[in-house]
Order: structure tokens, then C-alpha cells, then sequence
């Protein structure tokens, strides 16, 4: 079966607003702080978060300057992305595909905004209200740029990148070209309330530190275009990486709603799924999904020992928080430039962490391939295997 290629990447988060930026800022010795959590609610100001890059958006010349700014910065989050993406492809409209998610509830917008309308006489523009919809960005983009393959969104949870990878790779089955990606701004009131009341945010990100005690939210925005090695070959375009197959698992009857199963019968599914014999000796790492929560953290490690073995394991979480629909890919764009650049990320902010596989300095590797996890709530897991040509 051909082999499905990446072709194109763009991202925008809290490190940069390009892909060379982000992952050079990744990569560096230097640590950029969150910021404190803008809100009037005073039981939150104490949080932190990540804010994204607000500065120098790539944007169609020929949307108008009222629909623009009539945007939610999560949608004009995905139109920079996948500006960056696709600005050297010369893509066939007819035969393009976009599978494009934002997750959280309300992107852009928060409770108070819709609060303040709900009452006789006051009118809500609808572009204004359609936004709010997970969908809206795959369409406004399609719409934008003229695409009219099939359109969708994906909803997994936090393991929505990865199912929108999947379905991109079998949507390849009928159309040359598919565009994924996802952006979110979940730093806003209703989300930062909703995930603080589930005891899911900390006072820092530090995944697998000891001390760890909850995720910090980020926002941010990636796109990838994936399609055949035949039909980039065909087009003369550049092949950044090699996905190999992305596989999913449930904890079903011994997990819940927000802790997963102690005996990690989902990511275990997941993992097993891309790793085997044909790649064992050129896994470089695993980029967990290591949100810095003190249940999640620990059982992932120990899943990944046990299913693939002794391997550096890294989140990049402490430096961008949790993205939510954007983390699994743009971290998928982190793990492609760090094999193409023949290196393994540092995990930040560790100050007490005796796990032998968690190293606090970029490693050198030359091995072609890293594996990239995806965990949400319900027990949603997903892996991806990740490959880049060894001259890279």
C-alpha cells in the first residue's frame, strides 16, 4: 500500500507562529513562563496559562478586513496554520479534503458574551453564533480557500488530532489531497472554570515531576497536508515525514469519565498497534501525551516501558501547556522536526524525577522513527507512528 507522506505543516502556539520558530524555541535552553490567567473572577486569577502568539497572522489577501476581524482568534488561528501549510503546494480544489477541528466549547467566545444576550430585543449576529459550532472552522476554511473534497470535524477529546489523522489518511482513498488540523483558545473563562472545577489544572506544567499537580491550558493552532508518496512524487513536492498507521483504544468497563484504567487497557491497545518488530530498533522516542496530571503521568510511563520498553520519553507540554484539539498535532509537528533535526527535546521544568527514561537535556538520536500518543477523557486513547527518511 502507498505510503502516506506529509507535505506540508503550519503552526502557530505559545513558542512562535511558524513551525521553525516553535520548534527552535522548543529546542532551546531557555524556558518562556506562563502568564497569569486574564479574568474578573477572582477565585481564578490565580491560574496561569499559555497564550498563544497575537502578533504578524498570516491571512488570505482576499478576505475582507470586517469578515476577517469578525473572527474568532481561534479561526484566525487555523487560517495562519494552514496559510504556513500549504503555501508552496499547488493544490487541486476538486480533489482537497479538510478534516479541521476546534474542540473547545466556545471558541473565542465565553458564557458571559452568550448570557448577555439572552434576553428579548437583543440580536446575536450569526456569524458571531455560528463560531461556537466545532465544525465552523472546517467549513470557513473550505470556503475560503475553495476546497470541495469532504469537510468535517472530529471530537475525541484530547485525542481528537489523532482521530482527525486517521480519518485523514482513509479520506486519501478517494481524494489526492486532505488538510488536517485543529485550533483552540481554550483560555476563556467557561473553559478555565469547567477544567479547574475537575481538578485537571495545576499551579504548573511539569509532566512526570514529582510535584506535578495539574495541566496548564495553552492555546494554539497546527495544520498538516497529508497525502500519497506517489502523488507528492508526482507533484515534485518536498516529503517532511512518513505516517505509519494511527491506532485507538478504550478502557471501556474499567475506566471513567476523567481517571483512566490503572491497568491502561486502552493505551496499551493503542501502542501495541504501531509498534512491532519491523521498527523496534529505530524508535528514537515517545512523545507522550504527559499532561502533568499525577494519575495520568505515571500510568503512561509505566505503559510505555512495559509495551515498548526502555525509550526517552518527552512531553512538550510543559512549554506549550495542553492545547486540547490543536496538542496532538502540533505536537505531531514537533515530533517531525526533532526526527528531521536529529533530536530528542528536553522535558522542562523537572526538579525531582527519578524515572530513568525522562532526561532534562536534548539528546542526540539518529533513528528515523518516534512514537506520538493522544489520551482523552472517557479513556480515548490513540498512537501514532511517525518516519523520516534517514538523510533528513
Amino acid at each position: 500500500m502507498d505510503n502516506v507522506v506529509v507535505v506540508g505543516m503550519g503552526m502557530i502556539d505559545t513558542l512562535g507562529n511558524s513551525v521553525s520558530e516553535c520548534f527552535d524555541n522548543l529546542i532551546s535552553e531557555q524556558y518562556k513562563e506562563p502568564t497569569s490567567f486574564e479574568t474578573k473572577h477572582e477565585h481564578m486569577q490565580h491560574l496561569k496559562a499559555f497564550y498563544a502568539q497575537r502578533t504578524d497572522l498570516n491571512h488570505p489577501d482576499y478576505i475582507r478586513k470586517p469578515l476577517y476581524n469578525s473572527l474568532s482568534y481561534a479561526s484566525k488561528m487555523a487560517l495562519h496554520a494552514i496559510e504556513e501549510a500549504t503555501e508552496h503546494l499547488d493544490l487541486d480544489v476538486k480533489t482537497t479534503a479538510c478534516v479541521y477541528t476546534s474542540l473547545a466549547s466556545k471558541p473565542g467566545l465565553d458564557t458571559e458574551f452568550f448570557q448577555d444576550h439572552m434576553v428579548p430585543g437583543k440580536r446575536m449576529s450569526p456569524r458571531k453564533a455560528v463560531q461556537v459550532l466545532k465544525d465552523f472552522s472546517v467549513g470557513f476554511i473550505c470556503n475560503v480557500y475553495g476546497y470541495e473534497g469532504a469537510a468535517c470535524a472530529m471530537d475525541a477529546a484530547c485525542a481528537t488530532g489523532l482521530y482527525s489523522i486517521d480519518y485523514g489518511m482513509h479520506l486519501l482513498r478517494s481524494h489526492d489531497v486532505v488538510i488536517v488540523g485543529g485550533a483552540d483558545t481554550p483560555v476563556s473563562n467557561d473553559d478555565m472554570f469547567y477544567f479547574n472545577g475537575l481538578g485537571a489544572l495545576g499551579t504548573h506544567s511539569a509532566p512526570f515531576d514529582k510535584n506535578r499537580d495539574g495541566f496548564l491550558m495553552g492555546e494554539g493552532a497546527g495544520a498538516i497536508v497529508l497525502t500519497t508518496e506517489t502523488y507528492a512524487i508526482k507533484k515534485g513536492w518536498p516529503v517532511y515525514a512518513i505516517l505509519g498507521p494511527v491506532h485507538h483504544g478504550n478502557d471501556g468497563w474499567n475506566g471513567n469519565a476523567t481517571a483512566p484504567d490503572p491497568n491502561a487497557t486502552g493505551s496499551t491497545r493503542a501502542m501495541k498497534g504501531v509498534y512491532g518488530p519491523s521498527v523496534e530498533d529505530e524508535i528514537a522516542f515517545v512523545n507522550a501525551h504527559g499532561t502533568s496530571t499525577p494519575l495520568g503521568d505515571d500510568l503512561e510511563y509505566q505503559t510505555i516501558q512495559k509495551v515498548i520498553g526502555d525509550v526517552p520519553v518527552v512531553s512538550f507540554k510543559s512549554q506549550v501547556g495542553h492545547t486540547l484539539a490543536a496538542s496532538a498535532i502540533n505536537e505531531t509537528i514537533y515530533t517531525i522536526q526533532s526526527l528531521r533535526n536529529k533530536v530528542i527535546p528536553a522535558n522542562k521544568n523537572i526538579t525531582d524525577c527519578d524515572l530513568e527514561n525522562i532526561h532534562i537535556n536534548n539528546l542526540e538520536t539518529d533513528k528515523s522513527y518516534a512514537i506520538k500518543n493522544a489520551f482523552g477523557f472517557g479513556g480515548k486513547s490513540s498512537s501514532l507512528l511517525v518516519g523520516v527518511e534517514n538523510d533528513n
